[in-house]
């Protein structure tokens, strides 16, 4: 009678205590969130064989874990490949066996999540009482160029048939949950000549006929285009370009020979190629809706070509937008409008600062970019995380409105097993992985962007002070970064820390 009593009471004590959450005793580590936020925090190294049994995959506030895998590298161009890096997030199932001690916490918060503090093991979880808005209504404007051929080479389908743009959504929407405002699309074959491990190749088909005309087929662009936005990246349409490296154009003719020519700049051969392209273009986007977000994209051009570039645009396609990344100031291209214009971090001077709010004012976008440069900061498999939170916040603090970078998803033969390709540094080419992992990578910059949209928001309510931006501005500015004189993580810090308000 006595054992059966003691039973009874401990059902009942089991019963009285279910679901409540017991206090954790141990070393803890802190991050404060928004409402509507979905945030990848770093697990200190100390305490990550401590969190699996904390993960709740459902309700307001949701806590999900990823560890990353290691992938191979050469430590410089043309080395053999010595390093690793860990850096393809790997998603923890739920109730999964720790084989694998995570590295990021991820934790999505809906708007509706009520604001205060939360307690998951070692993660003490501040939510305060502001929104954060989903990725596509982000002010920040990020473009990380797409490639959709390496997709296909990657996982063996034909391009642009339902198996290519099945394996596409995965990474289109991991670019997208970054902000990713911009669709790479391309006017001809090779616009970049054959840098990247898999061509580009033109998504607008080209005949020129026996009488001299041309027939243009724009099935390709239009299904890319929809595509892309169903994925979320848009609005803006980055058309490459009128000024391919080499200057070399393609075509076919009636019979589908393969044509090319040298078409520069204010050459006959330049105005038979692109003048009626413009004019039938620009009728094809106005009666899709596209006019307003298409821009004709270039990079790193003179201002004489731009000139005469953009001064062609204009006649033949009136009001149609330009967008160039170059290395100098937009004042360089005197008398050209360039409507999104973005500057190479590597050749940043303090006179461009002051044309950034003019530009804003005249409804110009201004971005930096990094690509092959500079070694540091930047994105690199060497870089470190603090490196990429800095570029993705940086911007804002200086008065950009984004950043820009030239390679989203050109994989090397395979990216998993070794990132070196050729002579770009070891993860110039890609921040995403072909099953949609997102790359550590990607994580640090994604949340340097986050941080700065957080600053844009908390600057339009009046809850910072302008002094308290300038003053970070200076102290982690430009010229100490590429000197290698910013104690990143000390930015990372003070900036999370402002936001966190």
């Amino acid at each position: 009678m006595k054992h059966s009593s003691i039973g009874g009471i401990a059902a009942a004590l089991a019963a009285s205590l279910a679901g409540i959450a017991f206090a954790y005793e141990g070393p803890t580590f802190s991050a404060t969130v928004w409402r509507g936020e979905t945030a990848y925090i770093r697990v200190p190294d100390n305490l990550a064989g401590e969190m699996l049994p904390y993960g709740k995959p459902e309700g307001a506030v949701k806590v999900s874990f990823a560890y990353c895998d290691d992938v191979p590298y050469a430590p410089n161009v043309g080395g053999e490949t010595r390093h690793a890096r860990k850096d393809v997030l790997r998603e923890i199932e739920p109730g999964a066996a720790a084989r694998r001690a995570p590295t990021f916490c991820r934790v999505a918060v809906d708007e509706s999540a009520k604001s205060g503090d939360y307690e998951f093991g070692p993660m003490k979880l501040r939510v305060i009482d502001r929104v954060l808005p989903q990725p596509k209504d982000w002010k920040y404007f990020l473009d990380l160029w797409q490639h959709p051929w390496a997709v296909a080479r990657y996982f063996g389908v034909e391009p642009f048939s339902r198996e290519h743009y099945e394996r596409m959504v995965p990474v289109w929407r991991a670019l997208a949950q970054s902000g990713c405002k911009a669709l790479t699309v391309t006017l001809l074959d090779l616009p970049w000549n054959h840098q990247c491990y898999d061509a580009y190749h033109s998504m607008v088909g080209r005949v020129k006929k026996a009488d001299g005309t041309w027939k243009f087929d724009y099935t390709l662009f239009d299904r890319y285009v929809a595509f892309g936005r169903r994925c979320g990246i848009g609005p803006d349409i980055a058309c490459y370009t009128m000024c391919p490296w080499g200057y070399v154009v393609r075509w076919q003719d009636e019979k589908g020979n393969v044509c090319r020519a040298t078409a520069k700049p204010g050459t006959p051969e330049f105005d038979d190629y692109w003048g009626a392209f413009l004019v039938d273009f620009a009728k094809h986007l106005k009666e899709k809706g596209w006019f307003d977000d298409a821009y004709i994209a270039m990079d790193e051009r003179s201002p004489e070509d731009v000139k005469l570039i953009a001064a062609f645009v204009q006649a033949k396609a009136p009001g149609m937008k330009i967008a160039m990344a170059g290395n100098r100031s937009p004042s360089s291209f005197k008398g050209i409008v360039i409507d999104n214009y973005s500057q190479s971090l590597s050749h940043m001077a303090d006179d461009l600062i002051p044309e950034l709010a003019s530009r804003r004012e005249k409804g110009y976008k201004t971005t930096l970019y990094v690509c092959c440069s500079p070694g540091y900061p930047n994105t690199f498999m060497k870089s470190g995380d603090d490196e990429g939170f800095w570029i993705g916040a940086y911007p804002a603090l200086a008065g950009f409105d984004g950043f820009l970078r030239w390679a989203a998803n050109s994989w090397p033969m395979n990216p998993y097993e070794d990132a070196t390709f050729g002579n770009w540094l070891p993860g110039d080419a890609y921040l995403v992985y072909p099953n949609g992992e997102m790359s550590a990578r990607l994580v640090a910059l994604r949340s340097g962007i986050v941080a700065a949209e957080k600053l844009r928001i908390l600057r339009e309510a009046g809850a910072v002070r302008e002094k308290e931006v300038a003053d970070l501005a200076a102290k982690y500015g430009y010229k100490a970064a590429l000197g290698h004189k910013t104690r990143m993580d000390a930015f990372r810090r003070d900036l999370e820390r402002l936001v966190s308000r």
